[in-house]
């Protein structure tokens, strides 16, 4: 198992273990920041042989990492035992309270990030994300390594309760991104998940990655709502039970066609219709598309329709991405639901720049890699963040 995988499994095990014993979430989060650094380096020293427990390992480095913290600090228990019974966490899914806090935490991470002067936020990432040294960091910022050191406690002084919650809450990024009327969905896709739904009718649902929808099949009508995210409907032909489709105020009814219906945040909709008709409505206004066209709504009224390229609007289904010269910061909200991990672009200004292109989304990181490779932008994984930043 990579360390990057072993330790994402375990994280919230680990963080929780340091927070119980050591009383302070910021030291807890130092200290699991450091588990994960010397498991990368044991990783790269061993050519990553296989183990034979991987759990018994990981905790065997954060009880000796514990051990040596305490002895700095004249406390040292006579025992810290591996079978701790506090070692185990509970299963149950993080609560929307919790979710919310999570989102709220992340999204502070990139905002005090991106407030640091590009030096004292290179130096930090390389320290906390790479490993590097002081000397190492000055010899590529071209300053010492005293002023290497500075930068890192600077930037440390500056966001160090942010960088400490966001720590401690990557166990809940994915559910983070939930809206509450998510959590009872009857279907719902993670980050970077796609899933076929077949219908008792013969209907059938594509949803792409986080997304959901509630079901409400009846004898006499067949109603889906769209709770977040884009699904694509390939609808059995039943004159006598409507299938309808509600998002937010946008309302969606046919017999048998084939369209995509997309929610984003804000309750922004768009629908595009790939064969037969559609009717839509809201706010009072109705309008009927054929294959070809789309339309959307915005806080509830519905636009006019245009022509669209129904195949790159769709490609998504294909597992591609299709751009025109549009920004580094669109590419990345389109790309997000089809990653697993939580994307932070660090730079406003990079995120600016325009990119053309295909990026296979079955692949997420090979779809970053590419965008790096076309523009100057550098990736740093985390488990379950990737910071995106200018520069090397």
């Amino acid at each position: 198992m990579r360390a990057d995988d072993l330790f994402q499994q375990h994280a919230p095990e680990i963080a929780g273990y340091f927070h119980r014993r050591v009383g302070s979430p910021e030291l807890a989060a130092d200290l699991c920041q450091e588990v994960y650094l010397r498991l990368r380096r044991l990783e790269r020293a061993d050519g990553g042989a296989p183990l034979q427990n991987p759990r018994a390992f990981l905790f065997r480095i954060a009880r000796n990492l514990l051990i040596d913290h305490l002895r700095q600090q004249h406390a040292r228990p006579a025992t810290v035992a591996l079978h701790d019974p506090a070692l185990r966490l509970e299963s149950e899914a993080p609560t929307p309270e919790a979710a919310a806090s999570s989102a709220q935490t992340l999204a502070g991470v990139q905002a005090a990030l991106t407030e640091l002067p590009e030096p004292v936020r290179q130096a930090l990432l390389w320290h906390r994300l790479e490993g590097l040294t002081q000397r190492e960091i000055g010899a590529r910022l071209g300053v010492s390594e005293r002023m290497a050191g500075k930068y890192i406690s600077r930037a440390l002084r500056h966001c160090r309760a942010w960088l400490a919650a966001a720590l401690l809450l990557l166990v809940v990024v994915s559910a983070a991104q939930l809206p509450w009327r998510v959590w009872g969905a009857d279907q719902r896709t993670a980050a970077g998940e796609q899933r076929l739904l077949t219908l008792d009718d013969g209907s059938r649902v594509t949803l792409a990655g986080d997304s959901a929808i509630d079901l409400h099949l009846t004898g006499h009508q067949r109603r889906i709502t769209l709770l977040r995210g884009r699904a694509y409907f390939q609808v059995a032909h039943d004159p006598h039970r409507p299938f309808l489709v509600d998002a937010g105020d946008a309302r969606v009814r046919v017999t048998g066609t084939r369209f995509e219906l997309r929610r984003d945040d804000g309750d922004r909709v768009r629908l595009t219709v790939a064969e037969g008709e559609v009717v839509a409505g809201g706010a009072g206004r109705r309008l009927t598309l054929r294959a070809g066209e789309q339309v959307e709504w915005t806080r509830g009224h519905l636009g006019n329709p245009r022509r669209v390229d129904v195949d790159r609007a769709l490609a998504w289904l294909e597992g591609r991405l299709v751009f025109r010269d549009q920004t580094l910061k669109e590419i990345l909200r389109e790309l997000a639901p089809h990653h697993p991990d939580r994307l932070l672009l660090l730079d406003h200004e990079l995120g600016g720049r325009r990119f053309s292109g295909v990026l296979n989304i079955r692949n997420p990181d090979a779809a970053l890699g590419a965008l790096s490779q076309t523009l100057p932008l550098t990736v740093r994984r985390l488990p379950g963040v990737v910071v995106l930043s200018d520069g090397p």
